[in-house]
């Protein structure tokens, strides 16, 4: 029944002249799409809006702070960046009152019926590599009722095969968006580090959120290095500017937790814009990611993601590999250095200092075969070309 109803809202929206595309977003660290938004701004047929999807633990502070991000970035490109958030009532706007004919969600673990437009044709493009093997990523009721699912890689459709209950009927595979961001041969700002000195090794340590025993993956190990990390950054203040890369979801996390809480936690964050050889970037990281040397980290999408600029990277971790890794992000594991403890990255650290890198043929072959896209055409063209063949 529901795929009968798909048919009749395609051959609906087909009919429509502009097609009206809403991409709604929660931060500019997760939002890949730039390129497409172009595409399809510059194409009669359609008229892409852009709306605010902010987190309802996030304090109205953070939410306005957010609101305002997104407005100046999508207000440049010349684009509608609409607020899904009334302030007055404190609650997210439904997304029926923005009359979309194709919704793009920016994550697919929606499970809520009332928060999902059925008036719409749902579509959903990763905001990064699958790297877990395990249903509770590649199952969630959205990516199986969704119309569209643009796949990054053919392994990630072959999770959706395994896992999913429509086993990856709706999934096309297109490439993953980021890579066009590195690609375009654009000349990357140094905006986020503290200082231009050539002397300095520019070093990213970018920490996820999942810190508790509850969370899904429960593998960071921020709360366990976040004082030694602090005092590694004086420590190299003659040889080294780090940039604190935390995940959206940190901050809040830490709020909550027993042993920090707002006022430890927010003094934490400002410290790293307080030292001349460190900052906090929040925002877009692909300039970040090209203008660094090196990075830290135990986040998941970035074990694949950083790999694009082709520099050491070092995986902070308890176990020498990750059990719930599918084969792909094993292979990113590997082409990783790993270590635990802040001696590890001390050993990391001095070993960019010195140039040495073990790890770069592997790593280099790996970036060849799996990361980038095949082809001329650009990810985005994918997905466009996709759309176009459908309400062309």
């Amino acid at each position: 029944l529901y795929s009968l109803i798909l048919k009749r809202l395609v051959r609906k929206v087909a009919r429509r002249r502009p097609i009206r595309v809403m991409f709604y977003v929660n931060n500019l660290s997760m939002w890949k799409n730039d390129k497409l938004l172009m595409l399809l701004k510059e194409d009669s047929r359609f008229e892409p809006i852009v709306v605010s999807l902010l987190y309802p633990r996030d304090s109205l502070s953070r939410k306005k702070d957010l609101e305002e991000e997104l407005s100046t970035h999508f207000n440049k490109m010349g684009v509608d960046c609409l607020s899904g958030f009334n302030f007055k009532k404190n609650k997210t706007l439904p997304a029926s009152i923005f009359k979309a004919d194709i919704v793009f969600f920016p994550q697919p673990y929606i499970n809520n019926l009332k928060d999902i437009p059925f008036n719409a044709l749902l579509s959903y493009i990763p905001y990064g590599f699958s790297i877990e093997d395990s249903p509770i990523f590649h199952n969630s009721l959205y990516q199986n009722i969704c119309w569209k699912y643009f796949a990054v890689s053919s392994l990630q459709k072959e999770m959706k095969v395994k896992y999913n209950y429509n086993h990856g009927a709706n999934v096309i595979v297109c490439g993953d968006p980021l890579a066009d961001y590195f690609l375009d041969g654009h000349t990357p700002s140094c905006s986020n580090w503290a200082t231009d000195d050539p002397k300095l090794k520019r070093i990213i340590w970018a920490p996820h959120h999942s810190i508790s025993s509850t969370d899904w993956l429960n593998r960071a190990n921020f709360l366990k290095i976040a004082d030694d990390m602090l005092e590694t950054a004086r420590k190299y203040k003659d040889k080294v500017q780090f940039v604190f890369k935390p995940h959206p979801m940190l901050k809040d996390k830490l709020y909550k937790n027993d042993s920090w809480g707002p006022e430890k936690t927010d003094a934490y964050y400002d410290a790293w814009n307080a030292m001349p050889n460190t900052r906090l970037a929040d925002g877009n990281y692909v300039d970040l990611f090209i203008t660094s040397d090196a990075m830290i980290h135990d986040c998941s999408a970035f074990t694949a993601e950083y790999l694009y600029v082709n520099k050491p990277v070092m995986y902070v971790t308890e176990k020498e590999r990750i059990e719930s890794f599918n084969s792909f992000a094993a292979e990113c594991f590997q082409v990783h250095y790993h270590g635990s403890s802040i001696r590890d990255i001390e050993t990391f650290i001095d070993n960019v200092i010195n140039g040495n890198d073990p790890l770069f043929e592997k790593r280099t072959a790996l970036v060849k075969d799996k990361l980038l896209p095949k082809g001329d055409e650009t990810v985005a063209g994918n997905i466009y070309k996709e759309l176009c063949k459908i309400f062309d």
